[in-house]
Order: structure tokens, then C-alpha cells, then sequence
């Protein structure tokens, strides 16, 4: 975080209090079995991680990124390559909403495999339930003004519980 955080010019320990105290990290194990006929299901639908930052771990390829400059705008699913033993990190709506939208949450999905059991771990690291992420007032002005309203883990779950989000 404070790479992103110095990179945003405010600073290599902005978010270092917030994320040390009162941070959270939930940990996801998922165990997508082999699929006779892969093309026609999905492992985990498209979504955004509501975090901070998410650090993945796979045993398997099966990981697609949406490149949203592919295609004129219109954007494309890219395979992410599968490097044995390597951490993948992807940035999530929080720092999206901290840089007011400089940096853009990772679109992704997962898709099975026709032989193999896929597992993947993956780790998101976030404020605490209650802590309300905003766009800091440093990265706005006349010509970049506020794009995101303040939010929580804790309202991020409530709006799930009051809407069907498999509807997109």
C-alpha cells in the first residue's frame, strides 16, 4: 500500500495507521472440482474484490482478467499465464475509490478446468469493517473532482444482502 499511497503523492504511510490497527485480512480458500464440459459453467462469475489489495496463490491456470482498453473501449477477458509459485496481486475498489479512480479495481473470473481440481488461496487485505474509505482531499480540484462516495466493508455487505447482484 504504500507504493500505491507514495505514487498517489500522499505519502509512503497514509494508509499505514489505518491498514496496522484496525485493518482486516480475509482469507479465501476455494476448490474448483474438474468440469467435464468447462466452456458452458464458471468457477466464480466476473466481480471486483471489495479490498484494498488481494494477494493470490493457485495451483492452476483458470484466473481471467478484463482488459477493459481491449477493442477500442469495448474490452476483452485476458488469460492470466500460470508462473509456478508466484503471488498475483490485484488492486480493489478501495484503492480505486483512494485514488478517485486512477487506478482501477481488477475485473476478474475464474473458469474450469476439464481434468484438473483447481485451488486457489487468496488473501484480501482491507480496512476494518467500519472504516469508511474516501478520496483524500490532495487528489481533488476543479478538474478532478470527487468520483466516489465514502464506503465500508460493513456497507459493502449490506448492500449485498439488499440487492441481487447476479443480475450484474
Amino acid at each position: 500500500m504504500g507504493a500505491i499511497t507514495e505514487s498517489l503523492g500522499l505519502g509512503r504511510d497514509y494508509m499505514s495507521s489505518r491498514m496496522s490497527e484496525n485493518g482486516m485480512q480475509v482469507m479465501a480458500v476455494n476448490c474448483y472440482p474438474p468440469c467435464p464440459d468447462p466452456k458452458t459453467a464458471l468457477g466464480l462469475p466476473p466481480h471486483s474484490d471489495y479490498s484494498c489489495i488481494t494477494i493470490l496463490l493457485q495451483n492452476l491456470t483458470g484466473l481471467e482478467i478484463f482488459d477493459l482498453t481491449a477493442h477500442g473501449g469495448s474490452g476483452r477477458w485476458v488469460h492470466v499465464p500460470e508462473v509456478k509459485g508466484v503471488l498475483k496481486v490485484h488492486i480493489g475498489d478501495h484503492v480505486e475509490v483512494l485514488s478517485n479512480g486512477l487506478y482501477k479495481s481488477v475485473i476478474h473470473k475464474v473458469t474450469l478446468n476439464e481434468e484438473k481440481t483447481r485451488i486457489s488461496l487468496a488473501s484480501l487485505h482491507s480496512l476494518g469493517m467500519d472504516d469508511k474509505m474516501s478520496v483524500p482531499c490532495q487528489l481533488v480540484n476543479d478538474e478532478n473532482p470527487v468520483r466516489y462516495r465514502e464506503s465500508s466493508f460493513n456497507d459493502f455487505l449490506g448492500f449485498l444482502v439488499k440487492n441481487d447482484i447476479s443480475q450484474g
